[in-house]
């Protein structure tokens, strides 16, 4: 009785500090332990308005709105030739990935 109160303890204690970060929950049990990820907290993404600061830090003119595409976030954009392009930027760190001409 007392080993299922303090793996219950830990299951919540654990469960409350995963909701402010990525923390596992950690199940204890008699014959083995279980540490699962928590897949309640959604992944973060930078904002829009940060993409469209990234990309004209580098000096490349944004013609479009930043969205979506195959987990980055892509912008139209005009590159440094005045050729239409798109922009990369990473949507976790923000980081500029470069320009392609094609997806």
């Amino acid at each position: 009785m007392k080993s299922n109160f303090i793996a219950g303890a830990i299951g919540a204690l654990a469960l409350v500090a995963s909701t402010v970060s990525n923390a596992a929950v950690v199940i204890e049990k008699k014959h083995k332990v279980i540490v699962a990820p928590n897949r309640a907290v959604a992944a973060r993404y930078i904002d829009r308005g940060r993409v469209l600061e990234v990309v004209k830090a580098r000096n490349i003119r944004v013609v479009g709105a930043p969205y979506m595409y195959r987990g980055y976030y892509v912008v139209k954009c005009v590159n440094r030739y005045g050729r239409t392009a798109f922009c990369k930027v990473n949507p976790r760190t923000g980081a500029f990935i470069g320009v392609s001409f094609r997806l």
